[in-house]
């Protein structure tokens, strides 16, 4: 079992993932599951297992001078309806002296499997909030190996790897590696590492022959290569062949992408292809390429050379929260059909006639779509895209607000937020307004869906009674029309967080 503490630099990705999905919350503990097949050729494959844990998201006890996380980790696997394996142990962190400053930290397990299909069931429960609802993930995996074909390892992702001076539990081909646990990479993360393994190319190939490991980033939309995020490596057919690389990603833009290996033979003919999926958010780079590029092209240019269907209707569908109420029953409509030219007729269409005759229609889509890109990250709900959710929504309606205080553990109350506007426009009528509030509130829990449940903006809902949603087992006075909240909270900051946001 590993328990180690990533560093202050490295930890710095995984608190901006929490810092903007909003997830920091302790009605559970935060954590990120992930696994990976592997195998050793004449031995049995094995299923890897890795486990971060945030750890301001859990309790902790003194343990003499310093404080310390604990939590329980029942793990087990299913193969049809009979258990294969089961391991049930606690999960300690390494002590730490500031609660303010709780480390992260991860765990790494390997369970020796035959090949077939199984269920993985992992609870996670706090040892020091006992009463805290516990952490269920679950989840269909596939043991799938043989000698005859090339085949490979899942892609390893690493938060980093050194050469190792010991074997461990996280050493491989002479490396200690720290797995990163999630599929997200923020503007903190520049690298993105991995480690990866092919088996019996020296018998599809023959022995001892070369070939290359060819590695590269794809949109995930359109499959398009980009050239400038790739490289090879040369090796030689083997039982087991490794792959530890790693890619500058410092000035790759938000979006969707594919982390792409390939096998090619001596003949450079594709034997075998691998992809990761993953998610990057990095704003300063999109305002830049964005400009450029309305510098360049018409809008007319840009849409029309656009031919993936899915792409078309989220460029379509994202323009909800700033359409009329015709514009909104096109979008519906479009959507429904799916019509490529038709979904480019209507996007080209909305933007000149925003641009009229002064404006730069495709500078205007360039500055909405990086709110766009914006709200599918922070505001991500469930399978629901951010510009569907009310807090993505009312972002790209009214623009980022002033002010966003975001509430996750005051005193018997779901998680909220109050947003301020010192000042907005309504993207919708271009209507004006002044120091204007929104409250969200997640009833939720488990997912990051916050609802508006009120506004003092002309045409959003209005409820003055709104204090009544946020809190959670406190309805003193619901029955009584003339009270806007409940007693007995003089200790809640919501009040206090509405007429003086912050």
């Amino acid at each position: 079992m590993l328990k180690k503490t990533l560093n202050t630099a490295k930890t710095l990705g995984l608190l901006v993932i929490l810092l903007l999905s909003g997830l920091k919350s302790f009605s559970q503990v935060v954590s990120y599951f992930n696994l990976g097949a592997f195998n050793v050729p004449s031995q049995q494959p094995f299923l890897e297992t890795y486990l971060t844990v945030v750890g301001n998201s859990c309790g902790y006890q003194t343990v003499g001078s310093k404080y310390q996380h604990s939590i329980n980790v029942n793990l087990v696997i299913f193969k049809d309806t009979t258990i294969v394996k089961a391991n049930k142990y606690n999960l300690i962190s390494p002590p730490f002296d500031d609660t303010l400053k709780d480390p992260t930290f991860i765990d790494n397990q390997r369970y020796p499997l035959e090949n077939g299909i199984y269920t993985i069931q992992m609870t996670i429960t706090d040892n020091y909030r006992p009463k805290q609802k516990p952490v269920v993930t679950k989840q269909k995996f596939v043991m799938s190996f043989n000698s005859k074909e090339i085949q490979s390892s899942s892609i390893q992702v690493l938060e980093s790897y050194k050469k190792a001076t010991t074997t461990s539990a996280i050493t491989k081909s002479g490396y200690d590696l720290i797995p990163y646990s999630v599929n997200y990479f923020p503007e903190s993360q520049t690298d993105l590492a991995f480690y990866f393994e092919t088996y019996n190319t020296d018998t599809v190939l023959g022995k001892n022959r070369p070939f290359i490991y060819y590695y590269y980033l794809e949109t995930k939309e359109s499959f398009t290569k980009l050239n400038s995020y790739g490289s090879f490596q040369k090796q030689t057919s083997s039982k087991v062949n490794p792959l530890l690389a790693k890619l500058d990603i410092s000035k790759l833009g938000s979006g969707n992408y594919n982390l792409v290996i390939e096998v090619k033979d001596e003949n450079n003919k594709i034997q075998f292809q691998k992809k990761y999926f993953f998610q990057r958010l990095n704003k300063a780079v999109d305002i830049v390429a964005l400009y450029e590029f309305s510098q360049k092209k018409t809008v007319n240019e840009y849409f029309g050379a656009c031919n993936n269907a899915d792409t078309l209707k989220m460029f379509v569908e994202c323009l909800w929260p700033i359409a009329n109420g015709v514009d909104k029953e096109r979008i519906v409509n479009q959507s429904v059909k799916k019509d490529k030219e038709l979904m480019k007729k209507f996007v080209i269409d909305f933007w000149q006639k925003r641009a009229a005759d002064t404006g730069n229609a495709l500078k205007m889509w360039a500055n909405y779509y990086k709110s766009v890109q914006e709200v599918m990250i922070l505001f991500k709900c469930g399978k629901q895209p951010g510009y569907y959710t009310d807090r993505g929504r009312v972002y790209l309606q009214y623009g980022p607000p002033s002010q966003r205080s975001q509430q996750n553990n005051d005193l018997n109350t779901f998680p909220y937020e109050i947003w301020q506007y010192y000042r907005l426009t309504d993207n919708v009528n271009g209507q004006f307004f002044s120091n204007r509030k929104f409250v969200f509130v997640n009833k939720m829990l488990a997912d990051d869906c916050h609802n508006l449940i009120h506004s003092d903006v002309r045409g959003e809902i209005y409820n003055d009674r709104w204090r009544f949603e946020v809190t959670r087992r406190n309805n003193n006075g619901v029955g009584n029309p003339d009270n806007t909240g409940p007693s007995g909270t003089q200790f809640n900051q919501f009040d206090d967080l509405y007429n003086n946001p912050r």
